[in-house]
């Protein structure tokens, strides 16, 4: 009898809801505690964490919590405890296989030893292939064919000629004087964390824009699909009483009062309950349709209507016509025509639907009102299927657990139902495939941890994949739901033909998507994912990821979405699992669908990404163009210092003969902030102090607004201006900046008093800045040092330069470091000693700033000598503001990270918001 027979499905029997489909989630418990024998059955019968090939973890849980009993009352436990229940049907030799699943024999013939892969079992999303940090040529030569966009704009983002308004002004003097949407928004991708806009006690499985992005829906474990109009921004969170309460089978229901929402809701559907949850839905190419199918539901997916009252959901059976279905058992049905389908996709006239499932893949004509095509595809699930092209609907994508992508030609199908050709690379099941749409490129999410690019013209034959390259190289006893995954003996498939693959994503617990930026505003140039480590990925498509949102820091609904992003603790809770995110074709935004893992009853929460900036305009990617545009054409204001500001002289006191715009010095009119490109801190008064000697530090972006009336009047402490003397002032107090000693300080201006000039009563420095090479350097007219120095005639301060320039903050050194540096220092001293000699040290900013060394007057004051190779990688959020004395003897600073600390970025202010206009 094999071990299948012997099993007790009394606890299954229970609740029959409680299956286990190829994306059950498996949630994870914060409590560590020993449960009790009657929570772990009603846990077990309640929550879904039985996996499909595991059929006896009930009695895996029994038989472990009777051993317990049994322990406990051997060595002289509770004494009224209850007599432990006896392991039914299944002995300690099968409790033993079970928990050592790579014991069990595997269909799959593995030639290499099994003692190696049992040593590389890692944490929870162990990276055991980093992501690329460089180019890869082949993707470099995707993004500079053409097919991915526009060229032109690649090209000037690749000569650091990204200015969008000079660009606009450029095109409009020519003749034809339009500009493609791509053009000015390629660049701009979402880069914030977010804020929350609803609020689910059901995970959400899919959630998507439609074409046009004018609205957003959601599918949801519970079986209700929601609609929301993404043409307004979200309105003030406003709390609802909530009635929660745990029906008679175990679900959490909360139909009393809905979900919370900051969108404008247009519709709510509840949808046919099925088994365990929706898991795809699509929508037609006009937007008025959607199709949707849950797990083991029936070979049925049911259509509604999006953008009318009606909530009817129509049934579209894709089983063979006038058949009758047989009952259905626990893991299936016993009749070989029924199945399941995970995956439907609109064809791109709207008049076909592809669905996916149980190893086949189907099409079904809505018009003829039958399933036309049927096709054994895959030797395990179908987790999805799409259309390789929007403007046919031959080809066919099907991606399976059997690690295979295949592609069908339904004008070359014939008896042997054969493909049309492979793509093989992964190592593992694919949980997602999303194309293109040009008939040529497709991405899919491997559950190796990969998400791999395609070209449908590099695929393998189905004759080469039935001569060897059709060999699975899955990691026996894996399970993906598990959020665990062991290095893998092939880090892709030996024949993989792929074009190019991108990792650093978590593809865990859950099917994730994966999918193209829009076509519309980036040319489809980037590729995003979700993550079950809660983080959004997008990388270019030359490989390299271009940016991270972190799901764990997204802002709560209850905010104001207008509001600066904030910065949260570290969470305590269960990770964020982001299944599905979805990218708008209008503006850089995107929204993400996250399960809070950890929670019961589960909680899903959808937040809204953006590039930051868009809500100060009121959701208006125009607004900011045309910013764009005041902005440098204020800049383009030309200056006559500018090629010379840099070159220090005493400057004449004599302020009548210059023109108003030599007395900016280099710095725009008006208002603006002053930000360094090393570390991106602004110019800030410490406190916002008004005394004198409040220092100005570096401190993050209060307010990112750069319109007046738009931003907060807390952050004027990081606003400065220019006046009409010439002075640099702070717009929060209005007194003018001062050098003392090495620092920026504050400093009222003072009558004259003798001796004249000195430390209280003494000229202002005047402060230039050069576009050229952004530096912010300082004059004098007379010597700094206060008193001076005793020869009263030296003039080395007038051959100085003063650079202004942000000291750099390393993270504490640890123990491991101190260690390294006292066995150095042991292994320096005895040397010195026999040697002659006696161990230098070269002085540090700190020995010098302190005033411990004094250095003579041709030598450099600080010329980020000591600090050079130290890491600006503190976490503390304050950097040091200081003056650098240069000699003209002095060498230049060495290194990127040195100069981009003396080089700053001015950002004017603007006086009103940019006039909205239609782009075209």
């Amino acid at each position: 009898m094999s071990e299948y027979d012997r099993i007790d499905f009394e606890m299954l029997e229970e609740n029959d809801d409680d299956y286990d489909g190829p994306d059950a989630y498996v949630d994870e418990e914060d409590d560590d505690s020993v449960l009790d024998l009657e929570d772990l059955q009603d846990m077990i019968q309640e929550r879904t964490g039985v996996a499909q090939e595991s059929p006896m973890l009930p009695q895996i849980f029994l038989s472990l919590f009777n051993s317990q009993n049994v322990h406990r009352t051997d060595t002289g436990g509770d004494g009224n405890s209850s007599e432990p229940r006896q392991l039914r049907t299944i002995g300690i030799q099968d409790l033993h296989h079970l928990l050592n699943p790579r014991s069990l024999d595997s269909p799959t013939d593995y030639e290499e030893d099994d003692d190696e892969e049992s040593e590389n079992v890692g944490d929870w999303h162990q990276e055991w292939f980093p992501p690329h940090k460089e180019p890869q040529q082949p993707g470099v030569e995707l993004l500079m064919g053409g097919e991915f966009g526009s060229v032109s704009s690649k090209l000037r983002s690749k000569r650091n000629q990204r200015n969008i308004s000079q660009m606009i002004l450029g095109q409009s003097s020519r003749p034809r004087g339009a500009i493609s949407r791509e053009n000015m928004t390629s660049e701009l991708i979402p880069n914030t964390n977010g804020i929350a806009v609803a609020s689910y006690n059901a995970n959400v499985y899919c959630g998507q824009f439609s074409r046009d992005s004018s609205f957003y829906y959601t599918c949801c474990q519970d079986f209700r699909l929601h609609i929301y109009d993404m043409t307004s921004p979200p309105s003030p969170y406003m709390k609802r009483p909530r009635n929660l309460r745990r029906s008679a089978t175990g679900v959490w229901d909360d139909s009393d009062c809905d979900h919370d929402t900051t969108l404008k809701i247009l519709k709510t559907i509840q949808g046919s309950a099925g088994r365990w949850t929706i898991t795809d839905s699509h929508l037609s190419p006009n937007n008025e349709r959607q199709v949707n199918v849950s797990f083991f539901q029936s070979p049925t997916v049911y259509m509604t209507s999006t953008l009318d009252s009606s909530v009817t959901q129509t049934p579209i059976n894709f089983q063979e016509p006038n058949h009758r279905q047989r009952a259905r058992t626990h893991w299936g049905w016993d009749d070989e025509n029924s199945f399941g389908i995970w995956s439907c996709r609109f064809s791109a006239d709207g008049n076909e639907v592809v669905a996916g499932g149980s190893g086949q893949i189907f099409v079904y004509d809505l018009l003829a009102d039958r399933r036309t095509v049927k096709i054994i595809a895959h030797e395990d699930d179908v987790n999805s299927c799409c259309w390789a092209d929007t403007a046919s609907g031959n080809v066919l994508i099907s991606a399976s657990d059997d690690t295979f992508l295949k592609v069908w030609d339904r004008r070359s199908l014939g008896a042997s139902q054969k493909p049309s050709g492979v793509l093989v690379g992964h190592t593992e099941g694919i949980t997602n495939v999303s194309a293109k749409g040009d008939g040529r490129y497709i991405i899919s999410n491997g559950k190796d941890q990969a998400l791999r690019l395609w070209d449908l013209r590099k695929m393998c034959s189905s004759e080469d994949f039935d001569n060897g390259a059709n060999r699975d190289y899955r990691s026996r006893g894996f399970d993906y739901r598990y959020g665990h995954y062991s290095k893998p003996k092939h880090a892709a498939h030996p024949r993989d033909c792929s074009v190019m693959t991108y990792r650093g994503h978590a593809v865990l617990r859950t099917l994730i998507r994966c999918h193209f930026s829009p076509a519309e505003t980036t040319g489809g140039q980037y590729i995003y994912s979700g993550s079950a480590d809660g983080k959004i990925h997008i990388w270019s498509l030359d490989g390299r990821i271009v940016q991270v949102l972190d799901r764990s820091k997204t802002s709560a609904m209850t905010l104001d979405p207008f509001a600066e992003e904030c910065i949260l603790p570290t969470r305590t809770r269960g990770t964020v699992c982001v299944r599905d995110v979805s990218w708008n074709s209008n503006e850089p935004m995107m929204m993400s669908a996250g399960w809070d893992g950890g929670r019961s009853p589960p909680k899903s929460v959808v937040a809204r990404h953006e590039w930051r900036g868009l809500s100060k305009m009121s959701y208006g990617l125009e607004d900011w163009i045309e910013k764009r545009n005041i902005e440098r054409n204020e800049r383009a204001t030309p200056f006559p210092f500018w090629r010379t500001c840099c070159v220090i002289a005493p400057p004449t006191l004599d302020h009548t003969t210059m023109s108003a715009n030599a007395q900016l010095y280099g710095f725009p009119p008006g208002y603006f902030v002053i930000r360094n490109l090393a570390n991106g801190r602004l110019w800030d008064v410490c406190g916002d102090d008004v005394e004198d000697g409040a220092e100005i530090l570096l401190w993050p972006e209060k307010e990112k607004s750069l319109v007046e009336t738009l931003r907060n009047p807390e952050a004027n402490n990081q606003v400065f201006f220019i006046d009409t003397s010439g002075a640099l002032c702070s717009r929060s107090s209005g007194h003018a900046i001062d050098i003392e000693e090495d620092r920026l300080v504050i400093r009222h201006r003072r009558p004259i008093s003798q001796p004249y000039p000195n430390e209280y009563s003494h000229p202002l420095p005047r402060f230039s800045y050069s576009r050229e090479t952004q530096h912010i350097t300082a004059s004098f007219q007379c010597d700094p040092a206060y008193p001076p120095p005793a020869a009263q005639t030296s003039t080395a301060w007038m051959r100085k330069t003063y650079v202004l320039s942000s000291i750099p903050m390393p993270k504490p050194k640890s123990l491991l470091d101190n260690a390294s540096a006292f066995l150095s220092s042991a292994v320096v001293t005895p040397i010195s000693f026999f040697s002659g000699g006696t161990a230098q040290r070269k002085a540090t900013p700190e020995d010098v700033f302190s005033g411990d060394i004094d250095l003579t007057e041709d030598e450099t004051l600080e010329q980020d000598r000591g600090v050079e190779g130290e890491a600006d990688d503190s976490s503390e959020l304050l950097r040091k503001l200081r003056v650098l004395t240069i000699g003209q003897r002095d060498a230049p600073a060495e290194g990127e990270s040195a100069r981009k600390r003396r080089q700053w970025q001015i950002l004017p202010l603007r006086t009103s918001a940019a006039h909205r206009r239609l782009l075209k």
